[in-house]
């Protein structure tokens, strides 16, 4: 128990789990890990140039060692060294840590960017793949290209562009203009999304 309170009552600080997952790929060692860490820790403290030497300590490792450790984050770029002057006029030097949460940031975001490719490659798939089902036949070069300038050019709400193939199907008319016809309808309606298309269903009924 005495142990537990002797951890509770240590504090705690915030750290990203992106940054425990990703430091390999920043380049980082896990010597650098552990070292920046420790500055986020002084930094939450409100120190932000704290003396290496404590950081040695609690790492038990020389001094020079930590002083090493700190040049190369500098070097990668994951941390800098600035010098500003405070409310007295002189020059005060701070760790700035936040390289490495903007680098965190810029991977997250590209991951982000990679799995929305992935899935609108499935989903422009699967939009040729319905087209071919419905029609009953193979699309020709003419009409994927029509279906992706849609996509591409037209900006068409991927939904909408299976619904209009279904109406135009429902019709037995088994033709891109005619589905082309009835986007450029719904568009002229204003309508951009499925629950656009059926809010103005409820509103236009058909008799």
């Amino acid at each position: 128990m005495n142990e537990l309170n002797a951890y509770l009552n240590g504090g705690q600080v915030s750290i990203s789990r992106l940054l425990l997952q990703e430091y390999r790929t920043l380049k980082m060692s896990t010597d650098e890990l552990t070292v920046y860490l420790q500055l986020t820790d002084f930094a939450s403290q409100g120190d932000q140039f704290p003396d290496l030497a404590l950081i040695g300590e609690r790492m038990q490792l020389p001094a020079n060692t930590i002083y090493e450790l700190v040049h190369r984050l500098i070097q990668k770029k994951l941390i800098t060294l600035e010098s500003r002057e405070n409310e007295q006029g002189q020059a005060v030097d701070r760790y700035d840590l936040t390289p490495t949460l903007m680098k965190l940031s810029i991977l997250a975001m590209q991951a982000e960017q990679a799995v929305q490719a992935d899935l609108d490659q499935n989903q422009r798939a699967m939009i040729f793949n319905q087209v071919e089902q419905l029609f009953g036949r193979p699309l020709s070069p003419l009409e994927t290209e029509i279906i992706a300038n849609w996509l591409d050019l037209d900006r068409y709400n991927p939904d909408l562009i299976q619904l209009a193939v279904r109406e135009a199907v429902f019709n037995q008319v088994y033709s891109l203009k005619y589905v082309d016809r009835i986007l450029l309808n719904w568009q002229k309606q204003n309508i951009k999304t499925k629950d656009d298309l059926q809010d103005y269903q409820q509103k236009h009924p058909r008799f």
